[in-house]
């Protein structure tokens, strides 16, 4: 089990992969990617693993990265094939908010709590929904 932390910004994509293998334990870092110029391509990929025999990369260009979602989907595909790292192995997402307005501590993400932090798209409409 898995948990997929990342960090959305108005052009980069920043993930970090941990391992929740032993609850009872921290979770430990397996790996970290960065996309960069995703909104002024090419892209710029860095893949970097701690656990696996994956080879880093760093600042690779990538001219098929042209949105957050095509960069979300490289970065899943690049991780199983070179970590074998599968989506199913992941089994918490979470994301970074930058104004979370009331929200002092983390929360599940349910229609009610998607609704209330998209109307604060205003204060950085860059990275809204």
């Amino acid at each position: 089990m898995h948990i997929l932390s990342v960090n959305s910004g108005s052009s980069s994509l920043k993930i970090s992969l941990y391992d929740l293998s032993e609850p009872s334990k921290q979770p430990s870092l397996i790996l970290e990617s960065q996309i960069d110029n995703i909104s002024a391509p090419p892209a710029l990929f860095t893949f970097k693993s701690k656990a696996s025999k994956a080879e880093s990369v760093k600042d690779q260009k990538q001219d098929d990265i042209k949105d957050h979602a095509s960069a979300f989907d490289y970065f899943l595909q690049y991780s199983e094939k070179e970590a074998g790292i599968r989506r199913e192995d992941i089994s918490h997402i979470c994301h970074r908010v930058v104004h979370g307005g009331d929200y002092l501590d983390p929360v599940l993400i349910k229609k009610d709590t998607y609704h209330h932090i998209e109307n604060l798209s205003d204060l950085a409409p860059l990275c809204a929904f």
